[in-house]
């Protein structure tokens, strides 16, 4: 069963990684044994949200947006799976906390209860653009909303992190003082649902070209929002995610060029490195011959 950790606890620890010289690495976790491995590879902290579902069914994770089913609902499915498999790390509820249907106050007793130590506003309306997204703002059903579960899961003694699409949000997050915020580039590149060519190998290609590749825009992403977050908030930790920052090579180039110390993998780290070896070993198998009786 996942230890429980307070916020003063999850601060401290996330400090001491960073004091080591290490990025501190999230990963996702949409089945049991994705969390298993994750732990054995020294994950620093896993969530579990409605993204996971999807992506481990092979839907794909932007079906957490989606209004399929219930994020809160899934995100009590996958707890009873993946809680019983991992042993120290911390745990993150990725919510729904814009959810018309349920009272946030005793829904996060409820996740207190379950054992999670943080919580994050996964799934979210912050990518959302235009017309609907102002629309659901305007009931306060939005990235307002979310941040304002986040700051009510702080007071509790939960460890927040905020995913933040553009510069509101990450001001808004910044202004809540919670602990991390994730610059969010969109859905990762890679795999089965997006280009097989990752962020270092795209550098090249723009090289020739002339043209700003992908990761340097994800660079200047980051920077921008990092800025604007470090014009209110000084002491809060900053990722990048998402876009094209699949590989471990990737979050390198993202580490050297920017404030980020940390990374969220969810496909990157749990759907990714799974396709191409999953389907080889298929393929091993059936190349075997039956000899002739």
């Amino acid at each position: 069963m996942a230890k429980q950790y307070t916020r003063e606890e999850m601060k401290a620890r996330m400090q001491a990684v960073i004091d080591s010289g290490s990025p501190i690495v999230i990963t996702g976790a949409g089945t049991g044994i994705s969390a298993k491995f994750a732990e054995l590879g020294g994950a620093d902290m896993i969530g579990i949200y409605n993204s996971g579902f999807f992506r481990m069914d092979g839907k794909g994770s932007t079906g957490g947006l989606m209004p399929y089913a219930n994020g809160n609902d899934l995100l009590l499915q996958l707890t009873h799976r993946v809680f019983p498999i991992v042993k120290e790390v911390p745990m993150i509820a990725g919510i729904c906390g814009s959810d018309p249907t349920r009272e946030m106050e005793p829904f996060l007793q409820e996740l207190k209860f379950w054992g999670f130590s943080a919580i994050m506003n996964y799934p979210t309306i912050g990518g959302w653009r235009g017309k609907l997204r102002a629309d659901i703002e305007a009931m306060n059903l939005g990235v307002r909303k979310e941040t304002d579960t986040l700051i009510l899961a702080k007071e509790m003694g939960f460890y927040t992190i905020a995913y933040a699409y553009d510069e509101e949000a990450a001001i808004m997050a910044a202004e809540a003082d919670v602990d991390i915020i994730i610059c969010h580039l969109g859905m990762t590149v890679g795999g089965s649902t997006g280009s097989n060519l990752s962020g270092v190998q795209a550098l090249y290609d723009a090289s020739s070209t002339g043209k700003k590749a992908p990761l340097d825009e994800a660079v200047d992403f980051v920077n921008a929002l990092i800025g604007k977050i470090r014009e209110i908030n000084k002491t809060c930790l900053c990722f990048a995610h998402g876009g094209p920052i699949s590989t471990p090579e990737d979050t390198q180039y993202i580490y050297d060029r920017t404030e980020s110390v940390g990374f969220l993998g969810a496909s990157s780290a749990e759907r990714i490195p799974i396709e191409q070896p999953l389907a080889d070993a298929v393929r091993q198998f059936k190349a075997a011959k039956l000899p002739r009786r």
